[in-house]
């Protein structure tokens, strides 16, 4: 998955996230106006379902990005055990997905090897970027 197509997915995701909030709100509205905090409550707790679903979609989706993304650079994952605590199973589909010491394992991973990559191209780069203004200065002084 690439990163385009995982943000377009997280957004209709958190739009869901924020309609459903929207309708909910309302139907809470309504219900303090005819029958107080305990009818309130029960609007509330009959949503909890769908809201726990749309939470359990952005987990997936956010575990498939980062182990496409770990994949992509040859880093390893976290072994498929709910043991270690880095996988638990959904409660909606059943599949596996991350849990927070997974995401936080795998993501810093990801920053380790960025950061190593551009300490590999950061003395080259700023070698070219010195020759070019080297070579810019002297053309600059020939041309007067």
């Amino acid at each position: 998955m690439n990163c385009l197509s995982f943000k377009i997915s997280l957004f209709k995701l958190n739009r869901e996230r924020r309609k459903l909030t929207n309708v909910i709100s309302k139907a809470a509205e309504e219900a303090r106006e005819t029958g107080g905090r305990r009818k309130v409550r029960e609007v509330w707790d009959a949503a909890r379902y769908d809201f726990d679903e749309i939470d359990d979609k952005i987990i997936g989706l956010l575990t498939g990005y980062l182990v496409s993304k770990a994949a992509r650079r040859f880093l390893p994952t976290p072994s498929l055990s709910e043991e270690d605590g880095m996988w638990e199973r959904s409660n909606f589909t059943g599949n596996y997905h991350l849990t927070d010491k997974g995401i936080r394992e795998i993501r810093g991973m990801i920053r380790k090897e960025t950061r190593e990559r551009m300490e590999i191209h950061a003395p080259w780069l700023s070698l070219l970027i010195g020759i070019i203004g080297a070579i810019t200065g002297l053309i600059a002084v020939i041309k007067r």
